[in-house]
Order: C-alpha cells, then sequence, then structure tokens
C-alpha cells in the first residue's frame, strides 16, 4: 500500500490554461494513507505564508476530475469541506482517485465514494 501521494500544480500547465495570477504561488496536494489525511497547500497572495488545508478522507462523498487539455483539476469533497486543487498533471490525478478509492474498497464498515 502506497504511503502517501505527492502532486503540485505545474507553471507552464498553471500558464497554458491562463492562470497567470497562480504562477508563483502554486497548488500542492498530499494524500497520506498513515495519518488518513489529505493537505492541500498554496502560498498566499503576499508570497509570505501559505494556507493550508487539511482534511480526513475517510468520509469521501465525491471526487471530481476536470482534465484539461494541460493537466487536470482535481475537488476532493467530504463530509463539511471541500478542496480543489489546479492544474496538476493527469496521471498524479487519476493516481489520487484510484488510491483513495482502492483504499475506501479494503476498510470493512467503511464508506464507499460515489
Amino acid at each position: 500500500m502506497i504511503k502517501e501521494i505527492r502532486s503540485k500544480s505545474s507553471r507552464a500547465f498553471l500558464f497554458l490554461n491562463g492562470k497567470i495570477e497562480d504562477i508563483l504561488s502554486p497548488w500542492h496536494i498530499c494524500v497520506d494513507f498513515q495519518l488518513e489525511t489529505i493537505t492541500i497547500k498554496k502560498r498566499n497572495w503576499y508570497l509570505i505564508g501559505i494556507n493550508e488545508n487539511v482534511h480526513a478522507f475517510r468520509f469521501i462523498r465525491n471526487i471530481d476530475i476536470h482534465q484539461r487539455i494541460f493537466g487536470a483539476d482535481i475537488e476532493i469533497k467530504s463530509f463539511g469541506s471541500s478542496s480543489k486543487a489546479f492544474c496538476i498533471a493527469k496521471n498524479d490525478a487519476v493516481e489520487i482517485k484510484n488510491a483513495l478509492i482502492e483504499y475506501n474498497q479494503r476498510r470493512k464498515g467503511g464508506f464507499v465514494i460515489s
């Protein structure tokens, strides 16, 4: 079993998709299977601090992947929260989705992503 999956926005994908304002502050996503958390980080507009969104993924309701010509956006909805990461690699988005579905299927009595 994979311990964690990490991905970040590609600056080239951000530029090609018209998200020029985010080139200096790309999104980072980390799915940690030991702690059962999803962490999304993004540098704030002042380029001083980092905005971080952490939530448990044991109660995931939905995973949306919007594929573009260059890269993909992923949105993970759980009970009470929603997290988005933009312009990550398509392979990374699919890998995150498959790993979360596989993890939920292995858990007995757990929730199934719908």
